[in-house]
């Protein structure tokens, strides 16, 4: 996966019974249509996504300028219902434990 500069942006789905087959499966045509996109500003990267189960949605993370990202999420077929911009914190910070 290929990093780029940009703004990060969430893709959220509602998709009930959403399984690992069916995730997998989508992360295949994100990642085939990722490679061929190069929208207005650059292109775009999947990141990876978020399984909520009590909600029956999939967050879909992405980096890159917004016309890219919304090439890729039509392009592999996601149903998002939404697309948000976001700040993505992912590592823990370091903390001592006593």
């Amino acid at each position: 996966m290929t990093r780029t500069s940009g703004s990060h942006w969430v893709a959220e789905c509602f998709w009930p019974g959403a399984g690992e087959e069916e995730l997998l499966e989508l992360d295949r045509r994100v990642e085939s249509t990722t490679s061929g996109s190069a929208g207005t500003g650059g292109p775009a990267s999947y990141l990876g996504c978020l399984r909520i189960t009590d909600d029956d949605v999939v967050l879909f993370l992405f980096e890159g300028p917004i016309g890219s990202v919304q090439q890729v999420v039509e392009g592999a077929g996601i149903r998002a219902e939404r697309l948000l911009h976001c700040i993505p914190h992912l590592e823990p910070a370091t903390r001592s434990h006593r």
